[in-house]
């Protein structure tokens, strides 16, 4: 993997929310599920591409700073660009 990635100029082909009692990791899974990804793939798992903790405890600590601090973390995954703020997470081709 490069040593960084940008958002894409392109439309997202799925925005997924997060919720506010949801991990990020679930919805990126609902993300990638409305982008028509199939993660169910034995190979690569999520947790083989990043790690799902330290996905969930970054948009946690963040989301617990009342907005105070934003992030944008950009990664490729299943052949896709997934972009995953506090807020939301967006997939693009």
């Amino acid at each position: 993997m490069p040593g960084h990635e940008q958002v894409p100029n392109d439309l997202p082909v799925a925005r997924t929310a997060i919720e506010d009692d949801e991990e990020a990791t679930d919805a990126l899974l609902r993300a990638a599920d409305r982008a028509h990804v199939n993660v169910d793939d034995p190979d690569p798992r999520l947790y083989d591409q990043i790690d799902p903790g330290a996905l969930d405890a970054l948009t946690a600590h963040h989301r617990s700073r009342d907005g105070a601090a934003e992030f944008v973390l950009v990664a490729p995954l299943w052949d896709r660009t997934f972009v995953v703020t506090p807020d939301a997470v967006e997939v693009y081709p």
